[in-house]
């Protein structure tokens, strides 16, 4: 049976070779977006009783809308441990870089402080010591990574590092090493120390108006139940938060479903990395989901093919059925010959698939910042889901082809006249080919356009030629500014220096933070984004002054004044009213300016209220800004460098120009759209190969009418616009199809974006003009030639 397959497989070499190539692309194509796919969903799935554990958040509805947040109160974590019964651990997490010291080695360390129980709640591996390791406050935890580093050793426990703070080495037992965080972790560190040895741990421990970390939980049995647990923690929540739902209650703030002002949330540490609420850095909810439809849509395009030239070519094969058919041959006997056939293409499709994934995915993750890797794929389940996954694709590819070929009638299969009813299922199959490839055209240009809109857009202040330098540790950072600003005086190509606590866009450091206060005025509760900056800032950063004046080094009380952004001015009552006035921000804070809104985070957020100020002794700055007027970029970046080289010997983390930190807050836009684009023309290549091989069949089998029709006088242009007419009119249906589907959803997709492009009726013409012009494109030839063919040579056989 196998022999007769492949034989019958090899006499038609050139249907086989669309038929495999187009099938192993799709199938290379859903393996690698299955594989991004699965790593998406995978996130921190890998801890021990991960349904029980839960990260802890905040809701409340004031007057502008929902706020989530996942910042707490340092007595929140306790107190929510010993007060609810459901929960079993729970612990603090606080992000910080520290400066590790063994030997003649200093290193700056990720570190996290965290709680006793963090390691009993997140089963990161564990290479040396146990989950007790941060029993004691003298404790160090290192991750292998740094372990290696400080010591060449994972054999370290008990060994000492000192600790860098507050200006001080203190030194810290190394009590376990864990394996390096899994790629798949929201959680990512070097080193973990217990939460009391925090900076200001003394001053902020018993304090509700400070938030400043996270805070996870464990359930003491069961899955984390978000509603059940809102309730549970209901009363703890009225009581220990009474002031700020007194305060949204007074300001106009809204009650949820459940009649609560305000309100303390889990959702399950599994979910976090795609959560939609505004508190995670990973992608939208739906990222994954629209890869496995992507795939299942590229998957479905190369089926449709299949059927679609298995059916065409059936006449082919008519006396060759028929023959069989008078030799014995059951229907059942023929399907299962013909689905053989089917099974060794797409046997060979799959082989040929899989190779070209497993080819393609180096260049891939270099390109989309990915590591998956192959052995990914090996796993029971993913191996169970490949294997069902396959033989649906022959089953339906190959089986229902091979069916209605072997029930045609053996009369008119021998006389060469059966003909299997199959044009409706063509032309739908070919419609919903091109629907789909139409879909993926339109949100192609969306996406490129959004994403072209967000790189162009202004933001309220000047980022080309601004170099931000990342302070670190190991230098005190107020000294490092002054310094710099002193070696940077002499250089006539630099036009402003200043410095901030928080960057902007995201630079070498990975980082992106923000710090929001609240202050009652006037007997209403104020929140605003605040930014610790300093000098010459609004000159640094060319951000406009709409109203006032500028922070000033000889006005000495500058250090006790704000400027407000026109979010912030206007939310008190406007400029008028503001400008000159005291606010109970950092005690009493007098207004001396306002300034136009920026968009001091992505674009995903609309512009909030934001508070700046020179104020040294609430936050230090952690980032040095630089404006060059300069023709030659990286040479300008390379000479601050090394200023900043001098000032700082032990900086490790590179400057870089606040251009390229604002396009970083949007690479995993960018990777959807280069998904999408992939996406898209793996999609228009398999329609075009199905397309191209349709018409070739289609033409063959009206090679006499051609010749008839050229001996009555029809020319070679009627003959193309004939022949040509009947697949146009089907990719004319696909867009009208596929048009209203690509605005919803695209649509849909941009809300997402608080600056966003409108959907404009050029991105549908532009669409439907590709699409028309690849299906004219890919027929043309083959009409062209059968039109231009010699009527004698076509009739020759009546």
């Amino acid at each position: 049976m196998f022999k007769i397959a492949w034989r019958n497989i090899s006499k038609a070499k050139s249907l086989s070779f669309i038929h495999i190539i187009g099938l192993a692309i799709a199938l290379a194509s859903a393996v690698i977006l299955f594989l991004t796919a699965s790593f998406e969903l995978s996130y921190d799935n890998f801890h021990k009783d991960v349904d029980r554990i839960g990260l802890l958040y905040s809701k409340s509805q004031p007057e502008r809308g929902v706020n989530y947040n996942t910042s707490m109160a340092a007595p929140l974590a306790p107190l929510l441990k010993a007060q609810i019964p459901s929960i079993a651990s729970a612990s603090r997490i606080a992000n910080s870089n520290v400066i590790l010291r063994h030997g003649d080695k200093e290193l700056e360390s990720s570190n996290k402080f965290v709680d006793r129980d963090f390691m009993d709640i997140l089963t990161f591996p564990i290479l040396e010591g146990n989950e007790k390791a941060l029993n004691d406050l003298g404790n160090i935890v290192l991750d292998e990574a740094m372990a290696m580093r400080l010591f060449n050793s994972k054999d370290i426990i008990g060994k000492q590092v000192e600790v860098l703070s507050d200006g001080a080495w203190s030194p810290r037992t190394v009590t376990a090493v864990l394996a390096s965080s899994p790629t798949n972790s929201s959680l990512r560190f070097n080193s973990l120390m217990r939460f009391e040895q925090r900076p200001n741990y003394a001053a902020e421990k018993d304090r509700w108006d400070i938030v400043n970390h996270d805070v996870i939980v464990k359930m003491k049995a069961g899955k984390v139940d978000d509603e059940k647990f809102a309730k549970e923690v209901s009363g703890f929540t009225n009581q220990y938060f009474k002031e700020t739902i007194e305060n949204l209650k007074r300001d106009g703030g809204q009650q949820d479903q459940n009649g609560a002002y305000y309100s303390l949330h889990l959702i399950p540490i599994a979910d976090f990395h795609l959560s939609n609420l505004g508190i995670a850095n990973g992608p939208s909810a739906s990222f994954p989901w629209i890869l496995l439809g992507i795939a299942g849509l590229i998957v479905f395009i190369a089926c449709s093919n299949f059927i679609n030239l298995s059916l065409a070519n059936s006449l082919l094969r008519n006396k060759e059925i028929g023959t069989r058919k008078t030799l014995g041959a059951t229907v059942k006997n023929l399907v299962v010959q013909l689905w053989t056939e089917a099974f060794l293409l797409c046997l060979i499709a799959l082989g040929i698939g899989l190779l070209l994934a497993y080819l393609i995915l180096p260049e891939y993750n270099a390109n989309m910042n990915y590591k998956l890797g192959f052995q990914q794929l090996l796993t029971p389940a993913k191996l169970i889901w490949l294997l069902v996954t396959f033989l649906g694709i022959t089953l339906i590819a190959g089986g229902y082809p091979a069916w209605r070929i072997a029930n045609s009638n053996i009369i008119h299969s021998l006389k060469g006249t059966a003909k299997v009813k199959s044009s409706r299922l063509r032309n739908i199959l070919t419609v919903l080919q091109f629907s789909i490839a139409i879909l993926l055209i339109v949100a192609t240009i969306v996406i490129s356009s959004q994403l072209n809109y967000m790189a162009n857009r202004p933001l309220g202040y000047n980022k080309t030629e601004v170099i931000s330098i990342p302070i670190g540790n190991g230098i005190n950072h107020e000294d490092a500014l002054n310094r710099m600003r002193a070696e940077l005086a002499k250089e006539s190509w630099v036009k402003a220096v200043s410095a901030a606590d928080v960057n902007m866009g995201m630079g070498n450091d990975f980082s992106t933070r923000r710090s929001v206060f609240g202050f009652n005025q006037e007997n209403k509760e104020y929140t605003t984004n605040y930014m610790r900056i300093d000098y010459d800032y609004l000159k640094t950063m060319d951000i406009k002054l709409l109203a006032g004046r500028d922070f000033d080094r000889q006005f000495a009380t500058d250090s006790n004044s704000v400027i407000l952004n026109k979010q912030m001015a206007e939310q008190m009552g406007g400029i008028e009213k503001v400008l000159g006035q005291r606010i109970n921000l950092n005690g009493q804070s007098l207004v001396i300016g306002i300034i136009d809104d920026f968009n001091f985070q992505d674009l995903r957020k609309k512009v909030e209220p934001l508070s700046l100020s020179v104020n040294p002794h609430v936050f230090t700055v952690d980032y040095i800004f630089v404006r060059v007027n300069t023709q030659d970029l990286k040479a300008s970046l390379a000479k601050v460098e090394s200023i900043w080289k001098k000032v700082n010997p032990k900086a490790e983390i590179a400057a870089s120009y606040l251009d390229e930190n604002t396009q970083n807050l949007y690479q995993s836009d960018r990777r959807f759209s280069g998904i999408v684009m992939v996406g898209t023309g793996i999609a228009i290549l398999i329609s075009c190969m199905g397309l191209f091989a349709l018409a070739l069949l289609t033409i063959n089998r009206r090679v006499k009418e051609i010749g008839i029709r050229k001996v009555l006088g029809s020319s070679v242009s009627n003959l193309i616009l004939l022949l040509s007419k009947d697949f146009i009119k089907l990719v004319v249906i696909a867009f009208l199809i596929a048009a209203p589907l690509a605005w919803f959803i695209m649509n849909g997709w941009l809300q997402e974006y608080a600056f966003r492009i409108d959907i404009q009726w050029w991105m549908f013409a532009l669409a439907a003009l590709i699409a028309l012009t690849i299906a004219w494109s890919t027929i043309a030839w083959q009409t062209f030639r059968a039109a231009r063919v010699n009527p004698v040579d076509s009739l020759r056989d009546e």
